[in-house]
């Protein structure tokens, strides 16, 4: 057993995680003052039957709060276009954050314009790991754009673009 002072030390698990290619999504709810919203990483498809999204949440948040009382919430992945919103929403003033950004209120979840992918969840549990919350969402309503998704790689956003396929060579004496 790996005793924690044996641990890798933060700095260096930060930097090879930051290396993995991450989805970007800005996670909103609405809060007794408004809406509010964070920028998150930590998103996984986790079943189809019934289709749920687990989330990463560091314990103790304003966003996380807000979104277990709300009950719902809603998954924003943004598109190659939308970089500006990434730093906003994971540093700005959480008062700031929705200013100046296009979005609407459905079923009483802020959804923002232009993303990617809308997946409105209903919270169906959420449990403590270590220092974070993770919270499993049931997928109510989704929705695609055209534009590709904005990924993360190095801490600096990317646009996924699909790779060229190799031509296919003849094979020997076929």
């Amino acid at each position: 057993m790996i005793s924690l002072e044996t641990a890798v030390d933060e700095r260096t698990f930060r930097a090879a995680m930051s290396r993995l290619g991450k989805c970007v999504a800005i996670t909103t709810a609405l809060g007794p003052a408004g809406p509010v919203g964070c920028t998150t990483t930590s998103l996984m498809s986790l079943s189809v039957a019934p289709p749920s999204v687990l989330l990463a949440f560091r314990t103790g948040g304003r966003t996380l709060a807000d979104l277990l009382a709300a009950g719902r919430f809603a998954v924003n992945v943004l598109s190659r276009d939308q970089n500006e919103l990434v730093h906003r929403f994971a540093a700005g003033n959480a008062r700031d954050r929705f200013s100046a950004v296009a979005y609407r209120l459905h079923h009483g979840v802020p959804l923002l314009r232009g993303v990617a992918v809308t997946m409105v969840c209903q919270l169906r549990e959420s449990l403590t790991a270590v220092d974070h919350t993770l919270v499993v969402g049931t997928v109510c309503e989704l929705r695609t754009g055209p534009d590709e998704p904005l990924v993360l790689v190095g801490g600096r956003p990317h646009r996924a673009v699909p790779e060229t396929p190799a031509p296919l060579l003849p094979a020997g004496n076929c």
